[in-house]
């Protein structure tokens, strides 16, 4: 089983803008981490700074099996160079073209998706999952920590995904994490 993690680039995102502290979105990211390496799960991130790093970085120092990288190599519009200083956390890297192709990807490439926090980026993850789930038959349960962003997803957006979770503590997540 694999691990899409989603999130900010912006960590303090999550205590600026979520209901939640510092030191809760702290200790979120270490028992998110343990929680997913205690199910020996695989971990699917962007080697990029931000939560789904921090949370990478937690699962390897509790003895997480694996941390998929996907890495757009070959993108020539954006490139690669400021993510350079993360790939070291992966095990396995996935070329997967460009950062479009990416944002795409990820949240599909797990068999759960994970979002702590809020960005651009991590809505744009979330939404492509409308395709993925309509013309792919993806099933990669969406799983979002509403407590770590300032509101729930747009309806607009909610209707389209088809396995949507919100939860708030580490004891739900360790429920839908079959």
């Amino acid at each position: 089983m694999k691990v899409a993690v989603l999130g900010s680039g912006d960590v303090t995102k999550v205590h600026r803008f979520g209901k939640i502290t510092e030191e809760k979105a702290k200790q979120l990211i270490k028992d998110v981490a343990e929680l997913i390496a205690d199910k020996k799960m695989d971990m699917v991130i962007v080697p990029a700074r931000g939560i789904p790093y921090e949370i990478a970085k937690a699962y390897k120092e509790v003895g997480g099996k694996k941390v998929i990288g996907l890495v757009p190599k070959k993108d020539k519009r954006f490139g690669v160079k400021h993510i350079q200083e993360y790939i070291h956390i992966i095990d396995e890297e996935v070329d997967i073209g460009d950062w479009y192709n990416l944002n795409g990807e990820i949240a599909a490439y797990g068999d759960y998706a994970i979002c702590i926090g809020m960005s651009s980026g991590a809505m744009c993850d979330i939404a492509m999952l409308k395709y993925h789930y309509k013309y792919l038959e993806s099933k990669t349960k969406l799983i979002i920590f509403e407590n770590t962003i300032s509101q729930k997803l747009p309806k607009e957006i909610e209707e389209e995904m088809k396995d949507l979770n919100y939860i708030k503590t580490i004891e739900e997540l360790d429920k839908l994490l079959k």
